[in-house]
């Protein structure tokens, strides 16, 4: 299987679902308060990851190296198949 190279236009819901582990890196980022707000099965469907990394306040840095975590648990996973 060949591999996709992730944007920062995924919509969570499809992230979570390709590469259930990243949920983990969100976490580390702010994804706890959706959660804790009582509001991830309303916004994951409708928050892209950049959209995510805006609300949280992420600067672009910290946002790439989110993005690259994530892009490596995916390539991981595709290596294990």
């Amino acid at each position: 299987m060949s591999g996709i190279k992730l944007t920062e236009d995924i919509l969570l819901c499809e992230l979570l679902e390709l590469v259930p582990e990243c949920r983990e890196s969100l976490m580390e980022v702010g994804y706890k308060r959706i959660i804790d707000l009582d509001v991830e099965d309303i916004v994951t469907d409708k928050l892209s990851l950049k959209g995510f990394f805006r609300l949280m306040g992420l600067e672009e840095g910290q946002a790439l190296n989110v993005l690259k975590q994530i892009q490596d648990l995916y390539n991981r996973k595709l290596e294990e198949r």
